[in-house]
């Protein structure tokens, strides 16, 4: 008996020592384009159980929550859905080396100890707008130079206080083909929120109860009789994504059939217990503007007309069924710029099918902050209430400064809509050829570090 209590004691004291290997603040450098973006990975174990958040320094960002963290053989991982992204690295002689994913980049990443009691961050100090004047210099040397050496094309439209104070439209020309009657940008998944002001239009005229049941439209879905309207807006339902194809990941190139997306739908199920979770879900969004049709007995593009393009007298504003033809193609780099086959986007409608132009997407945000589309209580309703997603925005943090908005990407274009209402400012987006960063976030940290005066180093274009 003596031996067994002595084992066991043994096999305890080597398990905790084996996790206190691993417990604690972890700190590494991605390095794209030649910019380096610091990440923290937190980690803890209790009750046999690892748990882990991450800090991102640079954009203003601690404690997102990691889904899953585990630490067997020397080996650790960690996933967040939310970010499609992934690391697995080895400990070994006090650091950890590995590799960070996200949204199908690889990247290196050696983690070392770090101790944030020593390591107060600087980055989170109130920070205030610069010198306008000044900030818009550097933000125009600072497209001229993307532009110079073939490293980006977009446009991006800035307003304070409700009016545009500076637009770009840069790169374009680099591209092959390029026309000059392209106007437009495929914005992906902004398109939700306006689907959010649409389905709060419906609630404020009492069509549509937010607790109403998914049942109620779709009794065939799995859980339909738990899912809210709710949690289909905040991604917190428990469905799945339909955009990821069963045998063919980018099944949604080609024309396909509601009956065949709904198929989809049911086929993946329900990921966890709705409202005890969160994780993006182009699904959802694909029924809430499918109920929309339904009740208002329109298509998504005539409730679009009324809801939004017709108040804020909108130019250059289309959904899918007006097949535009003035949208900036999108491209990739591989020596040289290469086409990139994109969304048959009649598949996405009211999910990311909408095309328009960054100095739209701001007058839509300020209007959104200035109850124009919806009331004082939707747009309560609306907001991130501690969570990363509302119900048709969501949190964006640099340093110490909150915006709200929402970003949407394509197979190709990545754009972003955000509004500080402290400030009273709003930036907005369109990326249709990127060589520099990980879903337009670097470009987004250049034009937001020159508007508050953080330093900022451009990145090297190989």
């Amino acid at each position: 008996m003596k031996n067994k209590v002595l084992l066991f004691l043994s096999l305890f004291i080597f398990n905790s020592v084996f996790s206190q290997q691993i417990v604690g603040s972890w700190m590494g450098e991605l390095e794209i384009q030649g910019t380096k973006l610091p990440l923290i990975i937190n980690v803890k174990h209790e009750n046999n159980v690892y748990s882990s958040t991450l800090d991102s320094p640079l954009q203003g960002a601690a404690g997102i929550p990691i889904d899953k963290t585990t630490f067997v053989n020397n080996e650790l991982s960690f996933e967040n859905s939310a970010m499609n992204a992934k690391f697995k690295g080895t400990l070994k002689d006090s650091e950890i080396i590995g590799t960070f994913n996200q949204n199908g980049m690889v990247l290196p990443l050696t983690l070392k100890p770090f101790d944030k009691s020593k390591n107060k961050d600087k980055n989170l100090e109130i920070l205030k707008l610069s010198n306008l004047a000044e900030s818009l210099l550097k933000i125009e040397d600072f497209l001229s130079y993307l532009e110079k050496n073939n490293a980006e094309a977009g446009e991006i439209s800035i307003f304070k206080d409700g009016k545009e104070i500076y637009k770009r439209n840069f790169g374009e020309k680099n591209l092959p083909d390029f026309k000059s009657i392209k106007k437009t940008f495929q914005i992906g998944s902004i398109t939700k929120t306006m689907t959010a002001i649409m389905i709060f239009n419906l609630i404020e005229n009492k069509q549509l109860n937010i607790d109403d049941k998914l049942s109620k439209f779709f009794p065939q879905i799995p859980n339909s009789d738990q899912i809210t309207i709710s949690q289909m807006l905040n991604h917190s339902s428990g469905l799945s994504d339909y955009v990821q194809g069963k045998n063919e990941v980018r099944w949604l190139e080609k024309k396909t059939t509601d009956q065949q997306i709904i198929k989809r739908i049911i086929e993946q199920g329900s990921q966890f217990t709705p409202d005890t979770n969160q994780q993006y879900s182009n699904s959802g969004y694909y029924l809430l503007a499918k109920i929309l049709e339904k009740i208002t007995n329109k298509s998504y593009e005539e409730n679009l007309d009324q809801s939004i393009i017709k108040p804020l007298q909108l130019k250059q504003f289309y959904t899918a069924s007006k097949k535009p033809s003035n949208v900036y193609q999108s491209f990739s780099y591989d020596k040289n710029w290469i086409p990139i086959t994109d969304f048959e986007f009649s598949n996405i409608v009211g999910v990311g099918d909408i095309a328009t132009t960054p100095y739209n997407l701001n007058l839509i945000i300020n209007a959104i902050f200035n109850r124009k589309l919806v009331s004082e209580t939707s747009l309560q309703s609306m907001m991130p209430d501690g969570k990363r997603f509302g119900k048709g925005l969501a949190v964006v943090p640099f340093h110490s400064k909150i915006f709200v908005g929402h970003s949407g990407g394509t197979y190709g274009t990545n754009s972003l809509m955000i509004y500080n209402g402290e400030d009273g400012l709003s930036i907005s987006y369109s990326l249709n050829a990127d060589r520099i960063g990980i879903a337009g976030n670097e470009f987004a940290i250049a034009i937001l570090s020159f508007l508050y005066g953080v330093d900022y180093e451009f990145a090297k274009i190989k």
